[in-house]
């Protein structure tokens, strides 16, 4: 399917995300936090929702921008 995708968080975290399907053969999007190769917390993700949770993300984005919370300085 597609690779696995990863955002290096710092301080050697990495979150991965990657299209998976379970036993049963349904689909699923896996987030996973991850250091040293080992995954930490993992969330299976319905691909429906994936849209929804991303423009969800986006909009949260903007209002941190908007307010200069970005934690950057």
């Amino acid at each position: 399917m597609v690779e696995d995708r990863e955002i290096n968080m710092g301080g050697g975290w990495k979150m991965t995300i990657r299209m998976d399907v379970d036993k049963y053969g349904k689909s699923f999007i896996e987030i996973a936090k991850v250091r040293n190769d080992r995954k930490i917390g993992r969330f299976k993700l319905n691909p429906r929702y994936a849209r929804d949770l991303g423009e969800l993300l986006i909009d949260y984005a903007k209002e941190i921008d908007a307010e200069g919370l970005t934690g950057e300085e």
